[in-house]
C-alpha cells in the first residue's frame, strides 16, 4: 500500500532542492575543470592571464566536484527509491515545477554558448580553445537536458526504466571520474601550495626591507650595518619581517655603497612553470628553489633620468 505523499512531501522537497543545487555545483565543476584542462592544453596567445591556466579556479573545481558529485547521485538515487515505491507521485507538481526549471536553465545555456559560438566564427576569433570550451558546455548543458527530458516522461514502473536511467549515468560517472584524474594529474599538490604560500610571505617581508632599506639611505647616505637598524624610530619596520615563516633570520650583508643582498632558504622556484600558479616578485626577486641570494640596489640608484633611456 503506497504512503501518504503528504507525510513525505518534506522529505522529497528537501530531496529535489538538494538535488537541483548539487546538479548546478556538479555542472559548473565539472565545466571549471574542463575548461582549466582545454587552457593548459590548448593555450591561446591571443588570450591574457585572465583565460590561462589557474591553479585556484582547478582547486575549485575539484573540491566542488569531489563534494557535489556523491551528494546528487544520492539524492537522485533517494528519489528514484521513492518514484518506484509510489512514495511520491511521478505527476508531483513539486517535481514537474523542478524539472521544468532545470529545462529552462540548460536551455538558456545551451543557446548562450551557441550565439556566442556563432559570434566568434563571425568576428575570426574561433580558436581550437573556445571551440573546445563551447563543446564542453553544451555538452554538460544537452545532457542534463536529455536526462531531464526523460525524466519528465518516463514511467517508474517499467522494467526498462532502470536500464535507461543507468544508460544516463554510467557514462556520466566515468567522465566526472576523468575530469577529476585530469585535474589531479595538473594541480599543485598540497604540499606544493603550502611551500609557495611560505614563499610568498617572504617575499612580502623582502619588501618590505627593501623599502625600509631605502628610506634608510635617503636619510643616512649609506646603507645599515644590520637590519636591526630598522626596527627604531623613525623606520619602526616590524621585527617579525626580518625572519622567515619558520623563525630563521633573513640573511643580510652591504655589497658596496648602494647595493645589498638579502639571502633566506626558499622552498619553491618562482621562474620555472608552476602548474597554472600566478608567480610572485619574479619581476624583482627571481628565485629558484634552496638557499639563495639575492642582490638589489637602492632606489635612486638604478638609473639615471627618463632621457637616458633614450640615448644611444
Amino acid at each position: 500500500m503506497p504512503v501518504k505523499k503528504t507525510n513525505l512531501l518534506p522529505k522529497f522537497t528537501f530531496l529535489y532542492l538538494l538535488s537541483l543545487i548539487s546538479l548546478i555545483f556538479l555542472a559548473i565543476s565539472a565545466g571549471v575543470v574542463a575548461f582549466q584542462l582545454i587552457n593548459k592544453w590548448l593555450p591561446d596567445p591571443l588570450i591574457g592571464y585572465t583565460a590561462s591556466h589557474t591553479a585556484a579556479s582547478l582547486k575549485f573545481g575539484l573540491s566542488a566536484l569531489l563534494v557535489s558529485t556523491p551528494l546528487y547521485f544520492w539524492a537522485v538515487s533517494q528519489i528514484n527509491r521513492g518514484l518506484v515505491r509510489k512514495e511520491i507521485s511521478p505527476q508531483s507538481d513539486l517535481r514537474r515545477w523542478l524539472i521544468y526549471f532545470i529545462l529552462l536553465v540548460t536551455a538558456i545555456v545551451m543557446s548562450g554558448w551557441l550565439i556566442a559560438l556563432v559570434y566568434h566564427y563571425l568576428d575570426g576569433e574561433l580558436t581550437g580553445q573556445f571551440l573546445a570550451k563551447s563543446i564542453v558546455a553544451i555538452g554538460i548543458a544537452a545532457t542534463i537536458f536529455g536526462f531531464y527530458r526523460y525524466d519528465l516522461h518516463r514511467n517508474p514502473q517499467l522494467p526498462s526504466d532502470k536500464y535507461h536511467i543507468h544508460s544516463f549515468a554510467w557514462p556520466v560517472a566515468i567522465i566526472i571520474a576523468g575530469l577529476i584524474i585530469g585535474g589531479f594529474a595538473i594541480a599543485e599538490s598540497p604540499v606544493e601550495a603550502r611551500n609557495r604560500r611560505y614563499d610568498e610571505k617572504l617575499i612580502g617581508n623582502f619588501y618590505q626591507i627593501d623599502s625600509g632599506l631605502n628610506v634608510y639611505y635617503q636619510a643616512n647616505k649609506h646603507l645599515p650595518t644590520t637590519l636591526e637598524e630598522l626596527t627604531v624610530s623613525p623606520y619602526f619596520l616590524d621585527p617579525a619581517v626580518l625572519k622567515t615563516s619558520e623563525g630563521e633570520v633573513i640573511g643580510y650583508r652591504v655589497l658596496g655603497d648602494n647595493e645589498y643582498e638579502l639571502c633566506a632558504l626558499w622552498h619553491t622556484s618562482n621562474i620555472s612553470p608552476n602548474n597554472g600558479v600566478r608567480t610572485v616578485g619574479v619581476e624583482k626577486w627571481p628565485h629558484e628553489a634552496g638557499y639563495q641570494c639575492l642582490k638589489q640596489v637602492i632606489w635612486e640608484e638604478r638609473g639615471g633620468p627618463v632621457e637616458q633611456l633614450f640615448k644611444d
